[in-house]
């Protein structure tokens, strides 16, 4: 019989001593539900690239040294033909109406802008001036692009779209910056003709998107999971009380999960988002083994003593699959980041505490089941389908074993080929309006990310000496040689544009840039000059990510000290993560069969659980050609090896079976054949819950989410399939007759 290191004790004891278990599940559940009211989300998105690596360190040392977290905003307005007289003139008003809401420290419009002080034709010159006609506008913008070296207009080529980009006042929470948008809104809807559209984005706004969207997710997926699961169930058992029973122990445990959210004092993210649906399908996979070996025993003993042996018998395997997949989401600890590391933390307890939940609750509840029992199952699969894969997995097993080898030769190929990206925008809900003016802004104005080239001046050095000044003006002009359709601005910049391009600007000369943008440019303290590149989200297409790398190689490469930002941190941190959650998977798969083998007291058995369990982990990271393009992002590597740990169940259980029949007296091939038709069954039963659990997945409004579900599901069936054939062809290699 399987260890189960004693965790299937607490059933035992609810067995026994109903009455009290009950007390302290109530009291569980209670605290629980309380403490659903004080759930919160986390509204900073950004730690999911932060780690403590040197990139996210320089990040935070930026973010410090410029006096904290900045509100950028990107006000988007478009019409379907180019902007007409009455459209410049809105545009201008509202432009002077943001200027003076309390919220915003500057604004930057293609109402500020104007021509360098030495262009011949219109020498400091607003672009669009108030009584310009439009012909006469467009001539001057024409003119602007030809001859600006800073920036373009904030207009685009085809005069139909134009960029506000608002940077607000230092230290504003979630709240004010919302205040702040809905302001924004408000103005724009009431000085803007109706056939303009607007769009808020910018970095400020994408994590708001993305937490509102965060809180409707979580009640959809849990509540249609429930239902669906439900639903099919009582299909399954033709009877409301089993369906019941083996759902309502699972809903407890999300309940619980719920509530350690609290007690751990940790937010929902996009990923820990499906973490209470992976407990709800956990929590069903045990309560069916229990249920399904409780109502086929024909024991004729009295019911508690029928839930004692069922215990006995399937809760040590349900127990040692716990503490498998709690080591799947205690390998995602490994890397250094913290909302991974509150994720692992969160599954890892969770599984747990659902487990405990679920075989208390069938304790007390499985004297349902045995008044129920007459309520067969209907439909259930021939048993001798299972008997000829029994006799298939015996006489052929070489053959079986030889394609598992070819399979995960080419599932090894196909993750080979695999890339690792993490697309920031991924994470915003696919309905969001912010997806599409995302890509146009990228299209249309380079993009509304910033990026920080600095320079480090050290003691005794300025800008106003001719080497670091030399030094600031090699930086920026690589940086616009990189990405010349980029805007990229620096002191140098404004130099060359107020016509004396080798000397420092003077106190006079900045006056008429924003404050904040001037002292990030030139910090107060005279020690780091900086070069702000807008950018859009570096791994939004290959193009992208590819000009950022050239822009932060030619900023090193001209002499600048270091290249920081969200946009850097996107790039680099998410690659790290990627590979950190890989070594996880890795650490998961060993440490998990290694803990079975030791259990069982079958050191081989590492060896042979490997394969059945492997092999259906890299087929479904190869079909990520197929789901996303062959990019492997960090949510195909956490489902990967959750996957593993909940899979795996299957593999405890058909093992326990087979020992079982072994120690009942029964010859290899016989206990082998025992064991797949014992458990195939009930496995073929719990995938299907598994996969159909998973599958509300896809009504999530975010495409991390649907592709977790996908790739869970399809390591589910595919480790169906080798629990069913490759893992009795290895038991009989592993133990030839």
């Amino acid at each position: 019989m399987t260890p189960g290191l004693g965790l299937e004790k607490p059933g035992l004891w609810a067995v026994r001593f109903p009455v009290a278990a009950a007390l302290v599940l109530l009291a569980v559940l209670a605290a629980s539900l309380w403490s659903v009211s004080m759930l919160r989300f986390d509204e900073d998105i950004n730690r999911v690239f932060l780690s403590q690596n040197q990139t996210s360190q320089d990040y935070r040392n930026f973010v410090e040294t410029t006096g904290g977290e900045t509100t950028d905003l990107a006000l988007f307005i478009e019409k379907p033909d180019p902007f007409s007289a009455t459209d410049f003139e809105a545009m201008r008003d509202l432009a002077l109406e943001l200027e003076f809401l309390d919220d915003v420290a500057s604004v930057v419009s293609p109402f500020s802008a104007r021509f360098s002080n030495v262009d011949e034709q219109f020498s400091g010159q607003p672009v669009i001036p108030a009584d310009a006609s439009v012909d006469a506008i467009m001539k001057r913008l024409d003119h602007f692009e030809e001859q600006s070296s800073i920036a373009g207009p904030l207009i685009s080529q085809d005069r139909s779209s134009a960029l506000f980009i608002l940077s607000g006042r230092l230290a504003m929470t979630n709240d004010d910056v919302r205040d702040l948008m809905q302001n924004l809104r408000e103005l724009s809807a009431t000085n803007l003709p109706a056939d303009l559209n607007v769009t808020i984005s910018g970095e400020s706004a994408i994590p708001l998107a993305i937490v509102d969207a965060l809180k409707g997710d979580l009640l959809t997926l849990n509540v249609l999971g429930a239902t669906v699961v439900l639903l099919l169930a009582i299909a399954v058992f033709r009877s409301l009380v089993l369906a019941l029973l083996a759902v309502v122990p699972a809903i407890f445990g999300v309940v619980v999960t719920l509530g350690l959210f609290v007690l751990l004092d940790y937010p929902l993210t996009v990923i820990s988002n499906v973490l209470p649906i992976l407990v709800l399908v956990f929590g069903i996979a045990d309560s069916m083994h229990l249920l399904m070996d409780l109502r086929d025993r024909k024991d004729p003993v009295e019911p508690a003593a029928k839930l004692s042996a069922t215990i006995r018998e399937v809760g040590p395997a349900c127990a040692l699959s716990a503490i498998t997949t709690t080591i799947g989401f205690l390998a995602i600890s490994i890397s250094d980041n913290d909302q991974l590391f509150e994720f692992a933390i969160a599954g890892g307890l969770s599984v747990m505490a659902a487990f405990f939940v679920t075989i208390t609750v069938f304790a007390l509840l499985g004297r349902f089941a045995i008044r129920n029992s007459a309520a067969r199952q209907r439909g259930k699969p021939d048993g001798s389908v299972l008997t000829t894969i029994a006799a298939l997995s015996w006489n052929r097993d070489r053959v079986i074993i030889s394609l598992g080898i070819v399979v995960l030769g080419l599932g090894l190929w196909g993750y080979s080929q695999t890339t690792a990206w993490f697309p920031y925008e991924d994470n915003l809900p696919s309905d969001s309006p912010l997806i599409a003016a995302n890509a146009k802004l990228a299209d249309r104005f380079g993009g509304t990310y910033r990026l920080w080239s600095e320079l480090d001046l050290g003691t005794g050095q300025s800008l106003e000496g001719a080497e670091q000044w030399a030094r600031l003006k090699r930086v920026t002009e690589a940086m616009q040689q990189a990405a010349p359709d980029y805007t990229t601005v620096s002191l140098s910049s404004f130099a060359h544009w107020l016509g004396h391009p080798d000397r420092m600007p003077t106190t006079d000369d900045m006056a008429d840039l924003p404050d904040d943008l001037r002292s990030r440019l030139h910090d107060p303290s005279g020690q780091t000059a900086r070069v702000l590149s807008l950018v859009p989200e570096p791994m939004q297409d290959l193009s992208s990510l590819a000009i950022q790398d050239r822009i932060e190689q030619a900023a090193l490469s001209a002499g600048a000290n270091r290249v920081v930002g969200l946009p850097i941190i996107m790039r680099h941190e998410s690659i790290a993560i990627i590979g950190q959650l890989g070594l996880g998977l890795l650490l998961a798969c060993l440490v998990s069969t290694v803990v079975i083998a030791g259990a069982f007291r079958w050191p081989s058995l590492a060896l042979v659980l490997l394969g059945p369990n492997i092999i259906p982990l890299v087929a479904a990271a190869a079909a990520l050609h197929l789901l996303d393009e062959g990019h492997l992002t960090p949510t195909a590597v956490l489902a990967l090896t959750i996957a593993f740990g909940i899979a795996v169940n299957d593999s405890i259980h058909c093992v326990t079976r087979y020992r079982l029949e072994l120690e009942r007296g029964l010859g290899r091939r016989s206990a082998l054949a025992a064991a797949i038709c014992g458990t195939g069954r009930v496995i073929m039963l719990t995938t299907l819950l598994l996969c159909v659990g998973m599958l509300v997945t896809q009504f999530s409004v975010f495409e991390p989410v649907r592709l977790f579900g996908q790739m869970m599901i399809i390591s589910f069936v595919l480790a169906l399939i080798a629990d069913l054939f490759l893992l009795p062809a290895l038991l009989k290699q592993g133990h030839p007759s």
